[in-house]
Parts: C-alpha cells; sequence; structure tokens
C-alpha cells in the first residue's frame, strides 16, 4: 500500500502535490535549522539548467537531513524542477507501520522507490534500480534523483573517512542517458532538529553547514562496458572521488576560515579500481577523477 501511494504521488500530474508540501513543510524546516548557517559553493554547475532537465545527485552521507537540506537549496535558488526522489530502504519506510507517515511527513512520499535489504526480496532491486533510470532518461518531464554512493550512513568520527562506493549507484549513472551526474557534499547538519534550531539562532557562525555542488562526472569511457559489475563499481567510485575532491575545497575553506594554513591540508587519497580488459582496460586514478 506505501509503494501504490508513494507510485501514485510519483506521477508528474501529481508531483506538484509533493512539492507544496514540502515546499511549506520541509522548506520551514530547513530554514529554521540552517538559514544561517549555509554556505553554499558551485550552484553554477546548476545555473543553465531548467525544469525539463534530469539530474542525478549524488553525495556523502553522514546526517539524516543531508539530502533535505540539498533539496531546500534546490527549491531556492536553482531553476530545475521539484520533482524530485530519494531512494531509501523499505525496512522503515515502507515495511514499519510509522514509516509511511514519515515518509509523508518529511518528503510527501518523496523517499521513493524503496530498496530491500532481505534476501528474499533483493529481487525487487532490479526493479529500483530500473525504476531510477527510467524516471531519469523520461524525456517529458525533468527529474532529479538523490543517491549515496556509501549506500547508508557513515557514522565513523571522522566526516572526511568514506565508505566503500555500491555498484548499484555506477549502475544508475552508467544507465541515465540525458541526465547530468552532480556530485554534492555537504558537512555540518546533525540529528537533533531542536539542537540545529538552537545552533542556526544563537551559535550560526560556530556550527556552518558547508554545501560544495561540483561539476557533471563523466563516465564516456566507461558506457560501452556499462553492463559489467566491475564497470558499474568503478562508476560508483568515480562518483565518490568527486565528492572526495569537493570534500578537499571544503577542508581549505575550512582551514581558512579557522585561520590555519590551507597549505598544510593533504588531499584526500583517490580510489584506484581498474575494469579489465587488456589494451583497453580502464582505471580509477586521482588523475581521472579530476578531469571528470
Amino acid at each position: 500500500m506505501a509503494f501504490n501511494v508513494a507510485d501514485l504521488l510519483s506521477q508528474p500530474k501529481l508531483s506538484p502535490v509533493s512539492a507544496a508540501w514540502n515546499s511549506v513543510v520541509m522548506g520551514a524546516l530547513i530554514w529554521s535549522c540552517g538559514s544561517r548557517r549555509l554556505n553554499v559553493h558551485g550552484l553554477e554547475h546548476l545555473s543553465a539548467l531548467g525544469k525539463k532537465d534530469s539530474v542525478m545527485l549524488v553525495a556523502n552521507h553522514r546526517s539524516f537531513f543531508d539530502f533535505f537540506s540539498i533539496t531546500a537549496i534546490l527549491y531556492w535558488r536553482t531553476q530545475l524542477t521539484k520533482r524530485i526522489f530519494f531512494p531509501v530502504r523499505s525496512s522503515f519506510f515502507y515495511d514499519h507501520p510509522l514509516g509511511p507517515p514519515v515518509n509523508f511527513a518529511m518528503s510527501g512520499m518523496r523517499m521513493f522507490p524503496p530498496v530491500m535489504r532481505e534476501k528474499e526480496k533483493k529481487a525487487f532491486n532490479h526493479y529500483s534500480v530500473a525504476r531510477c533510470i527510467e524516471e531519469l532518461n523520461r524525456s517529458d518531464v525533468g527529474t532529479v534523483l538523490g543517491l549515496h554512493p556509501e549506500g547508508t550512513r557513515n557514522k565513523g568520527a571522522d566526516p572526511y573517512a568514506f565508505l566503500p562506493a555500491q555498484p548499484g549507484v555506477g549502475r544508475i549513472a552508467l544507465g541515465c542517458i540525458r541526465a547530468r551526474v552532480i556530485p554534492v557534499f555537504v558537512l555540518g547538519m546533525g540529528q537533533s532538529i531542536p539542537g540545529e534550531v538552537r545552533m542556526n539562532v544563537l551559535a550560526a557562525d560556530e556550527n556552518p553547514v558547508d554545501m560544495y555542488f561540483g561539476p557533471p562526472i563523466d563516465f564516456t569511457d566507461l558506457k560501452p562496458k556499462a553492463n559489467m559489475l566491475t564497470t558499474q563499481k568503478l562508476a560508483s567510485e568515480r562518483c565518490l572521488d568527486a565528492i572526495r575532491s569537493l570534500a578537499d575545497q571544503q577542508r581549505r575553506h575550512a582551514a581558512i576560515r579557522d585561520g590555519r594554513d590551507p597549505d598544510a591540508i593533504e588531499p584526500l587519497p583517490r580510489s584506484r579500481v581498474r575494469v579489465r580488459g587488456g589494451a583497453n582496460a580502464v582505471e580509477a586514478s586521482a588523475n581521472e577523477s579530476a578531469s571528470a
């Protein structure tokens, strides 16, 4: 039932329902939590895009509110469509009795399509991936899809240490023909709404929320082997490397903000993954990631 409701609201003619809800409810929440704290960079990479353009956002994941903050910026400062999807695990948002109400309250049921974790339900994930690709490739309407290459929230102490990239994100990135894949790095939003509101009101300068958008990631060299699992993994790693590049920018800017030497910041290590293919083998390296 929860899936059917979300699927119904995903139809373009009903998308304004979720968009209106998110503009009022979640817009007010994010404004209360971060309006004085948000430092946004890189929106020039989205400035030429309009309502009929599709974008796949790939972002790090530290807080439950990461993509809500990103969505608010897209709503407020770009001309992109407000038809937005964020795939989530089904174990709570679709299977638990409280999940669908929370999904509707927090996103207007835009946390869709669900991703199954149980082994007996894994086959459904092939549908979810195909559905994401289908929505991004629609020519009649623009779509924004938000994904985390790490697959789950990184709860480690170091915000610059990333979890391994998951191949599903790479599969979608390689399958979307008309959508741009835009990396995002966001840092500073926590888990407690009262705590975030308090910091926004009383200590905004001491608790910034930094958000960095990067240029589109190029997967041209990988698409001839898009059906290979190793290529999909490589595409996911390329997404994560692009996020690392943005994290390096944030670290340098944070050092300057704190009065530290930005040149003392060592770049984060990039991934190295190979797709076997003889002389035509493709390798993810720091240089390739920078050029992407």
